[in-house]
């Protein structure tokens, strides 16, 4: 057994010095921040996103019997459509949220703007269709 880790393995020096200790880098800045979120954090992330996904669509529900009502009185195809920006627009922003608070790592320009655009065209979605009659 001895024989195919001899191979395998670099030597081991038994004198090392302190002087090649310290020719290692150090690394500046927060460890954890290096290494991103752990599962724990994802599965939080996740479960969060997935609740308020649920409050979101009953939202959506009541945003859209809202504007079909007696008080709005929209074509039910155009509240149905302004419904659903509504909610890809809550959806979108919660998905920031979530990413700002459990993966600091990302939370980069390459995550934020294409999320934040996505919201921002969502709910010009719901106001336009909201608007039709």
């Amino acid at each position: 057994m001895e024989d195919k880790n001899a191979s395998v393995l670099p030597p081991v020096k038994s004198g090392q010095d302190s002087s090649e200790l310290g020719s290692l880098q150090e690394i500046s800045g927060d460890i954890e921040a290096l290494t991103g979120p752990s599962t724990k954090e994802v599965l939080m992330g996740v479960g969060l996103l997935l609740i308020l996904s649920v409050v979101f669509f009953f939202i959506r529900n009541a945003f859209v019997g809202y504007l079909v009502g007696p008080a709005m009185k929209r074509s039910p195809n155009n509240a149905a459509m302004a419904g659903w920006g509504l909610f890809g627009g809550l959806f979108f922003a919660s998905a920031i949220l979530c990413v700002a608070l459990f993966g600091k790592i990302f939370l980069t320009m390459f995550v934020v703007i294409p999320l934040s655009i996505a919201m921002i065209l969502c709910f010009v979605l719901a106001v336009v269709m909201s608007a039709k009659k």
